[in-house]
Protein backbone atom coordinates (compact mmCIF):
# COMPACT_ATOMS: atom_id res chain seq x y z
CA UNK A 1 0.00 0.00 0.00
CA UNK A 2 1.27 3.42 -0.53
CA UNK A 3 1.85 5.68 2.05
CA UNK A 4 0.10 9.49 2.34
CA UNK A 5 2.38 12.30 2.43
CA UNK A 6 1.85 15.42 4.14
CA UNK A 7 1.70 18.42 1.89
CA UNK A 8 4.69 20.84 2.92
CA UNK A 9 2.61 23.45 3.03
CA UNK A 10 -0.40 25.19 1.46
CA UNK A 11 -0.22 25.15 -2.49
CA UNK A 12 -2.02 27.48 -4.68
CA UNK A 13 -4.43 25.83 -6.62
CA UNK A 14 -5.42 25.71 -9.88
CA UNK A 15 -9.10 24.42 -10.77
CA UNK A 16 -7.51 22.48 -13.68
CA UNK A 17 -4.60 20.43 -14.68
CA UNK A 18 -2.79 17.82 -12.67
CA UNK A 19 -1.43 17.57 -9.47
CA UNK A 20 1.85 15.86 -8.18
CA UNK A 21 0.78 12.54 -6.14
CA UNK A 22 0.97 12.38 -2.24
CA UNK A 23 2.38 8.96 -2.70
CA UNK A 24 5.73 8.11 -1.97
CA UNK A 25 7.31 4.60 -2.46
CA UNK A 26 5.53 1.41 -2.02
CA UNK A 27 5.85 -0.39 1.60
CA UNK A 28 4.88 -4.21 1.06
CA UNK A 29 3.04 -5.60 3.78
CA UNK A 30 4.04 -9.13 3.47
CA UNK A 31 6.91 -11.11 1.81
CA UNK A 32 3.86 -12.53 -0.21
CA UNK A 33 3.12 -9.21 -1.33
CA UNK A 34 6.90 -8.59 -2.07
CA UNK A 35 6.61 -11.40 -4.39
CA UNK A 36 3.49 -10.68 -6.23
CA UNK A 37 4.82 -7.27 -6.78
CA UNK A 38 8.35 -8.79 -8.08
CA UNK A 39 6.22 -10.92 -10.28
CA UNK A 40 3.96 -7.75 -11.54
CA UNK A 41 7.08 -6.19 -12.33
CA UNK A 42 8.72 -8.72 -14.42
CA UNK A 43 5.49 -9.12 -16.33
CA UNK A 44 5.69 -5.61 -16.94
CA UNK A 45 9.19 -6.00 -18.32
CA UNK A 46 8.14 -8.51 -20.83
CA UNK A 47 5.16 -6.70 -22.30
CA UNK A 48 7.22 -4.00 -22.76
CA UNK A 49 9.91 -5.88 -24.46
CA UNK A 50 6.97 -7.18 -26.95
CA UNK A 51 6.96 -4.99 -30.25
CA UNK A 52 5.12 -2.75 -31.34
CA UNK A 53 3.06 -1.96 -27.65
CA UNK A 54 0.82 0.91 -27.49
CA UNK A 55 1.25 3.37 -24.31
CA UNK A 56 -1.54 2.18 -22.60
CA UNK A 57 -1.11 -0.56 -22.18
CA UNK A 58 3.41 0.25 -21.90
CA UNK A 59 2.16 2.74 -18.55
CA UNK A 60 0.90 -0.01 -16.50
CA UNK A 61 -0.08 1.21 -13.18
CA UNK A 62 0.34 -0.91 -10.02
CA UNK A 63 -2.81 -1.53 -8.36
CA UNK A 64 -2.60 -0.49 -5.02
CA UNK A 65 -1.39 2.86 -6.28
CA UNK A 66 -4.01 3.35 -9.08
CA UNK A 67 -6.34 2.68 -5.65
CA UNK A 68 -4.73 4.40 -3.21
CA UNK A 69 -4.37 7.67 -6.19
CA UNK A 70 -8.07 7.32 -6.90
CA UNK A 71 -8.98 7.30 -3.09
CA UNK A 72 -7.38 10.32 -2.50
CA UNK A 73 -8.24 12.07 -5.51
CA UNK A 74 -12.35 11.62 -4.47
CA UNK A 75 -12.10 12.01 -0.83
CA UNK A 76 -8.66 13.71 0.75
CA UNK A 77 -9.27 17.71 0.17
CA UNK A 78 -6.36 19.81 1.22
CA UNK A 79 -6.87 23.32 2.33
CA UNK A 80 -5.19 25.64 -0.42
CA UNK A 81 -4.86 28.68 1.26
CA UNK A 82 -5.72 30.41 4.93
CA UNK A 83 -9.30 29.10 4.80
CA UNK A 84 -9.67 25.69 6.56
CA UNK A 85 -11.68 23.51 4.10
CA UNK A 86 -10.45 20.23 3.73
CA UNK A 87 -11.87 16.70 4.15
CA UNK A 88 -9.85 14.12 5.87
CA UNK A 89 -6.15 15.74 5.63
CA UNK A 90 -5.37 14.16 8.71
CA UNK A 91 -4.99 10.94 7.26
CA UNK A 92 -1.59 11.88 5.22
CA UNK A 93 0.44 12.09 8.21
CA UNK A 94 -1.41 9.17 10.59
CA UNK A 95 -0.89 7.09 7.39
CA UNK A 96 3.29 7.65 7.51
CA UNK A 97 3.50 6.52 11.07
CA UNK A 98 1.44 3.30 10.82
CA UNK A 99 2.94 -0.02 10.46
CA UNK A 100 1.63 -1.40 7.46
CA UNK A 101 -0.83 -4.47 9.30
CA UNK A 102 -2.50 -1.52 11.55
CA UNK A 103 -5.93 -0.97 11.21
CA UNK A 104 -5.79 2.27 9.63
CA UNK A 105 -3.77 1.07 6.57
CA UNK A 106 -6.14 -2.19 5.98
CA UNK A 107 -9.73 0.57 6.34
CA UNK A 108 -7.73 2.54 3.76
CA UNK A 109 -7.15 0.29 1.57
CA UNK A 110 -10.73 -1.44 2.06
CA UNK A 111 -11.85 2.18 1.17
CA UNK A 112 -9.67 2.70 -1.90
CA UNK A 113 -10.24 -0.91 -3.67
CA UNK A 114 -13.94 -0.72 -2.91
CA UNK A 115 -14.45 3.01 -4.49
CA UNK A 116 -11.65 1.37 -7.55
CA UNK A 117 -14.40 -1.43 -7.94
CA UNK A 118 -17.33 0.20 -8.24
CA UNK A 119 -16.01 3.03 -10.69
CA UNK A 120 -13.80 1.18 -12.62
CA UNK A 121 -12.57 -2.01 -13.68
CA UNK A 122 -9.21 -4.48 -13.30
CA UNK A 123 -8.64 -6.83 -15.55
CA UNK A 124 -8.71 -10.20 -13.82
CA UNK A 125 -8.78 -8.59 -10.39
CA UNK A 126 -12.00 -9.13 -8.12
CA UNK A 127 -11.45 -5.48 -6.31
CA UNK A 128 -14.96 -6.02 -4.45
CA UNK A 129 -13.45 -9.37 -2.61
CA UNK A 130 -10.10 -7.81 -2.43
CA UNK A 131 -11.78 -4.82 -0.55
CA UNK A 132 -13.97 -7.18 1.58
CA UNK A 133 -10.46 -8.94 2.70
CA UNK A 134 -9.16 -5.50 3.62
CA UNK A 135 -12.56 -4.90 5.68
CA UNK A 136 -12.40 -7.79 7.34
CA UNK A 137 -8.69 -7.08 8.44
CA UNK A 138 -9.56 -3.50 9.21
CA UNK A 139 -12.27 -4.68 11.58
CA UNK A 140 -10.17 -7.45 12.78
CA UNK A 141 -7.18 -4.98 13.98
CA UNK A 142 -9.85 -2.38 15.06
CA UNK A 143 -11.38 -5.01 17.99
CA UNK A 144 -7.91 -6.00 18.85
CA UNK A 145 -6.72 -2.37 19.18
CA UNK A 146 -10.18 -1.50 21.07
CA UNK A 147 -9.51 -4.22 23.71
CA UNK A 148 -5.89 -2.97 24.16
CA UNK A 149 -5.35 -0.10 26.97
CA UNK A 150 -2.86 1.89 25.15
CA UNK A 151 -4.85 1.60 21.32
CA UNK A 152 -8.47 2.05 22.25
CA UNK A 153 -8.56 5.62 22.28
CA UNK A 154 -5.66 6.82 20.01
CA UNK A 155 -5.81 8.99 16.66
CA UNK A 156 -4.93 6.14 14.48
CA UNK A 157 -7.81 4.16 16.13
CA UNK A 158 -10.06 6.36 16.14
CA UNK A 159 -9.01 7.33 12.16
CA UNK A 160 -9.60 3.95 11.38
CA UNK A 161 -13.49 3.82 12.90
CA UNK A 162 -14.16 6.85 10.89
CA UNK A 163 -12.64 4.92 7.42
CA UNK A 164 -14.95 1.98 8.33
CA UNK A 165 -17.69 4.12 8.92
CA UNK A 166 -17.02 5.39 4.85
CA UNK A 167 -16.76 1.78 3.56
CA UNK A 168 -20.23 1.62 4.65
CA UNK A 169 -21.17 4.49 1.91
CA UNK A 170 -19.20 3.21 -0.49
CA UNK A 171 -20.27 -0.42 0.00
CA UNK A 172 -23.60 -0.55 1.01
CA UNK A 173 -26.75 -1.97 -0.59
CA UNK A 174 -29.09 -3.07 1.83
CA UNK A 175 -30.89 -1.63 5.50
CA UNK A 176 -28.00 -3.42 7.64
CA UNK A 177 -25.51 -2.21 6.05
CA UNK A 178 -26.93 1.38 7.45
CA UNK A 179 -27.01 -0.13 10.91
CA UNK A 180 -23.47 -0.29 10.63
CA UNK A 181 -22.84 3.09 9.81
CA UNK A 182 -24.33 3.81 12.74
CA UNK A 183 -21.91 1.47 14.91
CA UNK A 184 -19.51 2.98 13.64
CA UNK A 185 -20.39 6.68 14.30
CA UNK A 186 -21.47 5.40 17.81
CA UNK A 187 -17.83 3.85 18.35
CA UNK A 188 -16.25 7.19 16.90
CA UNK A 189 -18.43 9.06 19.42
CA UNK A 190 -17.30 7.13 22.51
CA UNK A 191 -13.84 7.32 22.03
CA UNK A 192 -14.01 10.96 21.81
CA UNK A 193 -16.15 10.90 25.28
CA UNK A 194 -13.67 8.64 26.80
CA UNK A 195 -10.93 11.06 25.77
CA UNK A 196 -12.37 14.04 26.57
CA UNK A 197 -12.83 17.42 24.76
CA UNK A 198 -10.14 19.19 25.78
CA UNK A 199 -7.35 16.16 25.08
CA UNK A 200 -8.82 15.77 21.93
CA UNK A 201 -8.37 19.10 20.62
CA UNK A 202 -4.88 19.42 21.91
CA UNK A 203 -2.94 18.99 18.58
CA UNK A 204 -4.17 19.60 15.30
CA UNK A 205 -4.64 16.20 14.38
CA UNK A 206 -7.22 15.92 17.25
CA UNK A 207 -8.78 18.78 16.37
CA UNK A 208 -9.26 17.76 13.19
CA UNK A 209 -10.33 14.36 13.95
CA UNK A 210 -13.34 15.89 16.52
CA UNK A 211 -14.42 18.07 13.48
CA UNK A 212 -14.96 14.87 11.87
CA UNK A 213 -16.88 13.11 14.37
CA UNK A 214 -18.80 15.92 14.94
CA UNK A 215 -20.19 16.36 11.57
CA UNK A 216 -20.32 12.34 11.29
CA UNK A 217 -22.43 12.82 14.53
CA UNK A 218 -25.20 15.48 13.25
CA UNK A 219 -26.04 12.81 10.45
CA UNK A 220 -26.07 10.31 12.78
CA UNK A 221 -28.52 11.89 15.23
CA UNK A 222 -30.46 13.69 12.13
CA UNK A 223 -30.97 9.98 10.62
CA UNK A 224 -32.18 8.35 13.96
CA UNK A 225 -33.98 10.76 15.54
CA UNK A 226 -32.04 10.07 18.64
CA UNK A 227 -31.39 13.17 20.85
CA UNK A 228 -27.70 14.32 20.58
CA UNK A 229 -25.49 12.91 23.24
CA UNK A 230 -24.17 16.14 25.67
CA UNK A 231 -25.54 18.97 23.55
CA UNK A 232 -24.81 21.25 20.80
CA UNK A 233 -22.02 23.82 23.20
CA UNK A 234 -19.96 20.59 23.94
CA UNK A 235 -20.02 20.00 20.50
CA UNK A 236 -19.43 23.49 19.46
CA UNK A 237 -16.89 24.29 21.97
CA UNK A 238 -14.13 22.18 20.23
CA UNK A 239 -12.66 21.71 16.97
CA UNK A 240 -13.20 23.97 14.30
CA UNK A 241 -15.38 26.47 15.54
CA UNK A 242 -15.19 29.40 13.47
CA UNK A 243 -15.30 28.69 10.07
CA UNK A 244 -18.49 28.76 7.42
CA UNK A 245 -18.50 24.49 7.89
CA UNK A 246 -18.88 24.69 11.77
CA UNK A 247 -21.65 27.56 11.70
CA UNK A 248 -23.56 25.59 9.63
CA UNK A 249 -23.19 22.11 12.01
CA UNK A 250 -24.19 23.99 14.69
CA UNK A 251 -27.71 24.99 13.17
CA UNK A 252 -28.00 21.43 12.52
CA UNK A 253 -27.29 20.20 15.92
CA UNK A 254 -29.74 23.00 17.02
CA UNK A 255 -32.34 21.21 15.27
CA UNK A 256 -31.64 18.06 16.76
CA UNK A 257 -32.09 19.65 20.35
CA UNK A 258 -35.07 21.15 19.24
CA UNK A 259 -36.30 17.69 17.92
CA UNK A 260 -35.56 15.92 20.84
CA UNK A 261 -37.84 18.45 22.59
CA UNK A 262 -40.51 18.32 20.47
CA UNK A 263 -40.28 14.39 20.42
CA UNK A 264 -41.10 14.56 24.53
CA UNK A 265 -43.83 16.49 24.08
CA UNK A 266 -45.37 15.38 21.61
CA UNK A 267 -45.40 12.11 23.22
CA UNK A 268 -47.35 13.32 26.39
CA UNK A 269 -51.09 12.86 24.93
CA UNK A 270 -52.29 15.51 27.29
CA UNK A 271 -53.30 19.03 26.11
CA UNK A 272 -53.08 20.87 29.68
CA UNK A 273 -52.16 24.59 30.01
CA UNK A 274 -48.63 23.31 31.13
CA UNK A 275 -48.17 21.40 27.67
CA UNK A 276 -49.74 23.71 25.70
CA UNK A 277 -47.43 26.56 27.31
CA UNK A 278 -44.49 24.07 26.52
CA UNK A 279 -45.44 23.77 22.74
CA UNK A 280 -45.98 28.02 22.35
CA UNK A 281 -42.29 27.91 23.70
CA UNK A 282 -40.99 25.23 21.81
CA UNK A 283 -42.21 26.97 18.36
CA UNK A 284 -40.77 29.97 19.43
CA UNK A 285 -37.68 28.41 19.81
CA UNK A 286 -37.95 27.19 16.55
CA UNK A 287 -39.21 30.02 15.04
CA UNK A 288 -35.58 31.60 16.38
CA UNK A 289 -33.13 29.36 14.82
CA UNK A 290 -34.83 29.24 11.65
CA UNK A 291 -34.28 33.51 12.05
CA UNK A 292 -31.05 33.16 12.99
CA UNK A 293 -29.83 30.44 10.37
CA UNK A 294 -31.55 32.90 7.40
CA UNK A 295 -29.98 35.83 8.68
CA UNK A 296 -26.85 33.95 8.21
CA UNK A 297 -27.02 33.06 4.94
CA UNK A 298 -28.08 36.47 3.95
CA UNK A 299 -24.51 37.66 5.67
CA UNK A 300 -21.92 35.33 4.20
CA UNK A 301 -19.13 36.85 3.34
CA UNK A 302 -18.54 37.56 -0.59
CA UNK A 303 -15.29 35.21 -0.67
CA UNK A 304 -18.06 32.79 0.07
CA UNK A 305 -20.66 33.52 -2.39
CA UNK A 306 -22.27 31.62 -4.84
CA UNK A 307 -23.01 32.62 -8.58
CA UNK A 308 -25.01 32.06 -11.15
CA UNK A 309 -23.10 30.10 -14.27
CA UNK A 310 -26.65 30.00 -16.46
CA UNK A 311 -29.77 29.45 -16.88
CA UNK A 312 -31.56 26.01 -18.53
CA UNK A 313 -34.84 26.41 -19.95
CA UNK A 314 -37.80 24.54 -19.36
CA UNK A 315 -38.42 23.19 -22.65
CA UNK A 316 -34.91 23.76 -23.81
CA UNK A 317 -32.37 20.83 -25.48
CA UNK A 318 -31.43 19.40 -21.92
CA UNK A 319 -35.26 18.96 -20.73
CA UNK A 320 -37.04 17.95 -24.01
CA UNK A 321 -38.23 14.58 -24.43
CA UNK A 322 -36.56 13.39 -21.32
CA UNK A 323 -38.13 12.08 -17.79
CA UNK A 324 -36.78 14.07 -14.60
CA UNK A 325 -35.19 11.06 -13.25
CA UNK A 326 -32.92 10.84 -15.74
CA UNK A 327 -31.98 14.80 -17.20
CA UNK A 328 -28.86 16.20 -15.43
CA UNK A 329 -29.69 19.59 -14.62
CA UNK A 330 -33.26 20.64 -13.67
CA UNK A 331 -34.74 23.35 -15.22
CA UNK A 332 -33.83 26.79 -13.37
CA UNK A 333 -31.06 28.43 -12.30
CA UNK A 334 -27.36 26.56 -12.16
CA UNK A 335 -24.85 28.21 -9.79
CA UNK A 336 -21.51 27.72 -9.00
CA UNK A 337 -19.50 28.03 -5.67
CA UNK A 338 -15.95 28.67 -4.14
CA UNK A 339 -15.51 25.03 -3.72
CA UNK A 340 -17.29 21.77 -2.08
CA UNK A 341 -16.76 22.88 1.45
CA UNK A 342 -18.52 25.97 1.03
CA UNK A 343 -21.34 24.34 -0.96
CA UNK A 344 -21.97 22.19 1.49
CA UNK A 345 -22.25 24.73 4.29
CA UNK A 346 -24.68 26.58 2.45
CA UNK A 347 -26.73 23.50 1.76
CA UNK A 348 -26.59 22.33 5.29
CA UNK A 349 -27.94 25.46 6.31
CA UNK A 350 -30.80 25.38 3.68
CA UNK A 351 -31.36 21.33 5.00
CA UNK A 352 -31.90 22.65 8.20
CA UNK A 353 -34.25 25.28 7.20
CA UNK A 354 -36.21 22.40 5.61
CA UNK A 355 -36.11 20.39 8.60
CA UNK A 356 -37.35 23.25 10.90
CA UNK A 357 -40.24 23.62 8.97
CA UNK A 358 -41.34 20.44 9.38
CA UNK A 359 -40.59 20.53 12.88
CA UNK A 360 -42.70 23.64 13.28
CA UNK A 361 -45.82 22.15 11.50
CA UNK A 362 -45.48 19.13 13.73
CA UNK A 363 -45.70 21.26 16.87
CA UNK A 364 -48.49 23.67 15.07
CA UNK A 365 -50.71 21.09 14.55
CA UNK A 366 -50.87 19.65 18.15
CA UNK A 367 -51.02 23.36 19.33
CA UNK A 368 -54.52 24.15 16.62
CA UNK A 369 -55.44 20.23 17.36
CA UNK A 370 -58.55 19.49 16.43
CA UNK A 371 -58.27 22.08 13.39
CA UNK A 372 -56.94 21.30 10.38
CA UNK A 373 -52.85 22.00 10.39
CA UNK A 374 -52.96 22.86 6.79
CA UNK A 375 -54.98 25.86 7.91
CA UNK A 376 -52.91 27.28 10.19
CA UNK A 377 -50.67 30.51 9.69
CA UNK A 378 -47.40 28.46 10.36
CA UNK A 379 -48.43 26.02 7.42
CA UNK A 380 -48.53 28.80 5.04
CA UNK A 381 -44.99 30.11 6.33
CA UNK A 382 -43.87 27.17 6.07
CA UNK A 383 -44.50 26.71 2.75
CA UNK A 384 -42.93 29.94 1.84
CA UNK A 385 -40.05 28.99 3.47
CA UNK A 386 -39.85 26.08 2.09
CA UNK A 387 -40.67 27.03 -1.48
CA UNK A 388 -37.69 29.58 -2.03
CA UNK A 389 -35.11 27.02 -0.33
CA UNK A 390 -35.71 23.73 -2.74
CA UNK A 391 -34.77 25.16 -5.83
CA UNK A 392 -31.31 27.20 -4.09
CA UNK A 393 -30.47 23.39 -2.94
CA UNK A 394 -31.59 21.89 -6.36
CA UNK A 395 -29.27 24.77 -8.29
CA UNK A 396 -25.94 23.72 -6.50
CA UNK A 397 -26.78 19.74 -7.50
CA UNK A 398 -24.77 20.01 -11.12
CA UNK A 399 -21.83 21.83 -9.56
CA UNK A 400 -21.23 18.86 -6.38
CA UNK A 401 -21.71 16.17 -9.73
CA UNK A 402 -19.08 18.06 -12.68
CA UNK A 403 -21.47 18.76 -15.19
CA UNK A 404 -20.22 20.33 -18.50
CA UNK A 405 -21.61 23.38 -19.68
CA UNK A 406 -21.19 23.61 -23.32
CA UNK A 407 -18.60 21.28 -22.79
CA UNK A 408 -16.64 23.16 -20.27
CA UNK A 409 -16.41 22.67 -16.62
CA UNK A 410 -17.50 25.22 -14.02
CA UNK A 411 -14.25 26.61 -12.70
CA UNK A 412 -13.88 28.37 -9.17
CA UNK A 413 -11.77 30.07 -6.92
CA UNK A 414 -9.97 26.80 -5.23
CA UNK A 415 -10.71 27.64 -1.68
CA UNK A 416 -9.50 23.69 -1.55
CA UNK A 417 -8.34 21.00 -3.80
CA UNK A 418 -7.90 17.19 -3.96
CA UNK A 419 -4.49 15.50 -2.44
CA UNK A 420 -4.42 13.58 -5.60
CA UNK A 421 -5.42 13.49 -9.68
CA UNK A 422 -6.96 16.56 -11.50
CA UNK A 423 -9.76 18.21 -10.69
CA UNK A 424 -11.64 17.92 -13.44
CA UNK A 425 -14.12 14.43 -13.21
CA UNK A 426 -16.62 14.01 -11.05
CA UNK A 427 -15.68 13.57 -7.88
CA UNK A 428 -17.16 11.52 -5.03
CA UNK A 429 -16.38 13.44 -1.60
CA UNK A 430 -18.95 16.43 -3.16
CA UNK A 431 -21.38 13.82 -4.36
CA UNK A 432 -21.09 12.15 -0.32
CA UNK A 433 -22.33 16.02 0.81
CA UNK A 434 -25.08 16.00 -1.78
CA UNK A 435 -26.99 13.09 -0.33
CA UNK A 436 -28.17 15.07 2.60
CA UNK A 437 -29.56 17.46 0.92
CA UNK A 438 -31.26 15.38 -2.06
CA UNK A 439 -32.89 13.12 0.57
CA UNK A 440 -34.10 16.26 2.02
CA UNK A 441 -35.77 17.22 -0.87
CA UNK A 442 -37.05 13.66 -2.00
CA UNK A 443 -38.63 13.34 1.52
CA UNK A 444 -40.24 17.03 1.88
CA UNK A 445 -44.02 17.67 1.61
CA UNK A 446 -43.47 20.86 -0.55
CA UNK A 447 -41.67 19.38 -3.30
CA UNK A 448 -43.05 18.72 -6.16
CA UNK A 449 -43.32 15.69 -7.94
CA UNK A 450 -41.46 16.57 -10.62
CA UNK A 451 -38.11 18.06 -8.17
CA UNK A 452 -38.89 14.56 -6.16
CA UNK A 453 -38.46 12.54 -9.36
CA UNK A 454 -35.06 14.24 -10.72
CA UNK A 455 -34.18 14.36 -6.65
CA UNK A 456 -34.18 10.71 -6.94
CA UNK A 457 -32.37 10.42 -10.02
CA UNK A 458 -29.57 12.20 -9.26
CA UNK A 459 -29.57 9.83 -5.95
CA UNK A 460 -29.37 7.04 -8.60
CA UNK A 461 -26.44 8.85 -10.38
CA UNK A 462 -24.37 9.14 -7.60
CA UNK A 463 -25.30 5.20 -6.15
CA UNK A 464 -24.32 3.74 -9.79
CA UNK A 465 -22.01 6.31 -11.40
CA UNK A 466 -20.02 8.11 -8.78
CA UNK A 467 -19.84 4.71 -7.02
CA UNK A 468 -21.42 5.62 -3.17
CA UNK A 469 -24.09 2.85 -3.28
CA UNK A 470 -25.59 4.20 0.18
CA UNK A 471 -27.29 6.67 -2.32
CA UNK A 472 -29.37 3.89 -3.00
CA UNK A 473 -30.14 3.05 0.29
CA UNK A 474 -31.71 6.21 1.08
CA UNK A 475 -33.66 6.48 -2.27
CA UNK A 476 -35.40 3.79 -0.81
CA UNK A 477 -36.52 4.97 2.26
CA UNK A 478 -38.75 7.42 3.40
CA UNK A 479 -37.05 8.42 6.69
CA UNK A 480 -33.55 10.40 7.17
CA UNK A 481 -30.56 7.93 6.81
CA UNK A 482 -28.24 10.06 5.81
CA UNK A 483 -24.14 9.97 6.30
CA UNK A 484 -23.02 13.82 5.66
Amino acid sequence: MRRLRTAAGPRQHKPTGPRPLVFIHEEPQSGRRQQQQQQQQRQQQRQQQRPGPSPQSALTIPLAHRASCHFASNFILVPAGRVAHGFMEYLGPLMDAEPPESALRYAFNACAFALLGNRARADGVDLAQLSLREHTLALAQTHKALGHPALASTDSTLAAILLLSLYESITAYKESRALAWRSHIDGAVHIVKTRGRAEMCRTRIGNLLFTAVRQHLASRVVSSGLPLPLGTDWWMSGGDTKSLLARSQRFALGFCDLRARANQLLANASRSPESLAQMYELAGDIQNLDREIADWLASIPAEFQFWPACWVPEDGDLTRGTSFGEIEVFPGRVDVYPDFVTAMAWNIGRSSRLLLASLHIRVAARIHAPADYRTTPEYEIAKRICKDIIPDIIASVPYHLGWNMNGKRFRSPGLSAFACGEEGPCKALPALFLIWSLTSIKNHDFTTEEQRMWAKGRLKYIAEVVGLKYAHIVNDASPFLVPL
